[in-house]
């Protein structure tokens, strides 16, 4: 049976500018080689092609629950777009049931979310559909605002705002999605949040425009922004509803399971809101104790992972530990269950102080990579996530410099690949550092929508262009093994 290592490099996009283009600008030999010696197309990695909305960038989730399915999945963006139709919201019981709570007891409908429309994590179009409706059935609403300038750009709150106004509810409060959605259990950042949505403290602001303004000029963006009180007094009370409007749930555990669960809280007072009541749009973790909206109907269970290890094929994934989750919990259909013959390798990081941190980190990727070629190991698949990482900061030339030392990684592993037997593919799960400059020449952050290449060691091969779906039937019949019958509708990317 053939070996294959796939190798996901996270944000590497494929564009012909040059300007704004940190693949262009870095000297990497060893990637262009691959690009030219070896049969290589371009994916799409975006939009409609991956289960989003049009015009959607991609993101990491999407990306490896879709390469892991082998087949577009309807994300829950989409789900989303569909929940927010007023018929959809007007016939849904459990939205009906908390109105209905709202008002028997003159309480506060909160409604509490990422406020941007990066399409990751939320969508704040949806958001305001949900809060039209909710003003129609005439409740008290106040909205909780989490800044963005991740998923857009660092210093974009203030359009938010502005959108959010529009609709007459008040803004009561404002905080960085660093305090708010943490995915690391840093408890210090989300005791912050948690003291403002929970307790009411924080900075008190007259003018949000203004406050803005005196955080950019500390350098202090979007993401960071500090906990800060619009209207006072309007934090959490007895009886209040929250609903949680983002749909992505790791950014949502660690907040959630503090005021609905606090007792699972060790790392400071947490203490219920008697007779809070939360709604999330979709579950979100077993410690959460919350009323989910939206049903999903979609199917992940069914993917490579499962189908290889029923058949005991010999399989590794590998990533270091901002990536894991990914890797193994998305590509694995959003599921931890074990699967057979798959050995999961989160990469330990060298505990040495020093300015370097991340080419260690990257180092310790590459020696684990080369270990499971050395085991034979007959399908690999390693998800790095340490370009997008540089391409998220907006900085060029650390971009350019982490672009070089991957480089240098992925030359050790084509050497170990050589040595080993194996076809390697390289390949991306969305873009972001072929394109750091927006139309007016400003560095952006954001991922893009330009397709992402996928390269194939074997030169006896001829590829065809398709989409992030159609490189789990690819392996399969590269290794000739039967394609699953979920999988018959995407293509495979060699050609006959």
């Amino acid at each position: 049976m053939k070996k294959i290592l796939t190798l996901i490099i996270d944000g590497l996009g494929i564009s012909e500018k040059e300007e704004g283009n940190a693949l262009k600008r870095a000297n990497i030999p060893n990637y262009k080689e691959l690009s030219q010696k070896y049969p290589s197309v371009e994916l799409e990695a975006s939009g409609g092609a991956v289960g989003l909305r049009e015009e959607q960038p991609g993101n990491e989730e999407v990306g490896y629950k879709t390469i892991g399915a082998g087949r577009i999945l309807k994300q829950r963006s989409s789900f989303m777009n569909e929940f927010v139709d007023v018929d959809s919201l007007a016939t849904n019981q459990a939205l009906k049931n908390a109105i209905d709570y709202a008002k028997k007891h003159r309480s506060t409908i909160h409604v509490v979310g990422l406020m941007s429309d990066g399409g990751i994590s939320s969508n704040i179009k949806d958001t305001i559909k949900i809060i039209e409706f909710l003003k129609e059935q005439k409740v008290k609403l106040a909205i909780d605002y989490i800044a963005d300038g991740k998923d857009v750009e660092a210093k974009s709150a203030l359009k938010y705002v502005e959108l959010l106004e529009a609709t007459g509810v008040p803004i009561v409060s404002i905080c960085g999605r660093y305090y708010a959605m943490d995915m690391e259990n840093k408890w210090d950042r989300i005791k912050v949040y948690y003291d403002l949505v929970r307790n009411g403290t924080g900075l008190k602001i007259k003018e949000i425009p203004l406050a803005l303004k005196n955080c950019y000029i500390r350098n202090i963006t979007d993401e960071f922004l500090p906990p800060m009180i619009v209207e006072s007094d309007k934090n959490l009370k007895k009886n209040d509803v929250l609903i949680w409007t983002n749909y992505e749930e790791e950014s949502a555990r660690e907040f959630l399971t503090a005021l609905s669960n606090p007792d699972e809280i060790r790392d400071f007072e947490a203490v219920f809101v008697d007779g809070l009541k939360i709604l999330t749009m979709y579950p979100v973790d077993d410690k959460v104790e919350s009323t989910v909206l939206i049903n999903e109907e979609d199917d992940a269970s069914i993917n490579l992972s499962k189908y290889l290890g029923k058949l005991g094929v010999t399989q590794a994934r590998v990533a270091l530990p901002d990536d894991y989750e990914h890797v193994v919990f998305n590509f694995n259909g959003e599921s931890n269950d074990k699967i057979k013959k798959c050995n999961l390798y989160q990469v330990e990081i060298p505990k040495i102080t020093t300015k370097r941190k991340r080419e260690l980190y990257a180092a310790a990727f590459t020696k684990q990579v080369i270990k499971c070629m050395e085991k034979d190991t007959e399908l690999i698949v390693a998800g790095l996530g340490l370009i997008d990482n540089a391409g998220h900061t907006g900085d060029m030339e650390d971009t350019v410099k982490m672009l070089e030392f991957i480089d240098e990684c992925i030359g050790k592993i084509m050497e170990s690949a050589s040595l080993n037997f194996y076809t390697v593919i390289i390949t991306s799960t969305h873009g972001n550092v072929e394109e750091m400059l927006d139309s007016e020449g400003k560095p952006t952050t954001m991922h893009t929508t330009n397709k992402v290449p996928f390269i194939m060691t074997d030169p006896k091969v001829k590829l065809k262009g398709g989409s992030l779906s159609d490189i789990a039937p690819t392996i399969l019949s590269y290794m000739d093994i039967s394609v699953p019958e979920s999988m018959k509708d995407s293509k495979i990317l060699i050609e006959d």
